[in-house]
């Protein structure tokens, strides 16, 4: 038997074996990772009580969105680790969004958009986290 037909034959085996070749296998297959209920995204913020969104997202009831700030910088944390996770409260919107903030709804794509709040409301809001974000920065 020639080395090539000897390659194609072992190549063909591998194809259609559907073993785990990787060292840190998950128990179950390496599959098994997409049926386990997801895990709940890394805590962050002032006094933890924000969760990341993003690599440097960090949002949660009371504080806001807090964007690219020393609170959000750990969770570029959240890349690293093997399994996904899910953020926020109760789902939103109609693209499978997650509650960020209060009136604040994030999707899958990452958009955001202001949900079920005032408009007048949600621009007090922003104003105010504005402010204090700058007079943070300024100190």
């Amino acid at each position: 038997m020639s080395g090539a037909a000897v390659s194609v034959g072992l190549l063909f085996l591998l194809s259609v074996c559907s073993a785990c070749y990787i060292s840190n296998c998950p128990i179950g297959g390496k599959r098994s990772i997409m049926d386990a209920p997801l895990r709940k995204c890394m805590s962050c913020g002032p006094g933890d009580r924000g969760r990341c969104y993003g690599p440097s997202i960090c949002c949660g009831e009371g504080i806001g969105c807090l964007m690219g700030s020393p609170e959000s910088a750990h969770c570029v944390e959240e890349n690293y680790l093997l399994t996904p996770c899910q953020a926020g409260g109760r789902a939103c919107g109609s693209e499978g969004g997650r509650c960020a903030a209060v009136g604040l709804c994030c999707d899958a794509d990452k958009n955001s958009q202001f949900e079920g709040a005032d408009p007048t409301d949600i621009i007090l809001r922003l104003l105010h986290l504005a402010r204090h974000t700058s007079h943070r920065t300024h100190q």
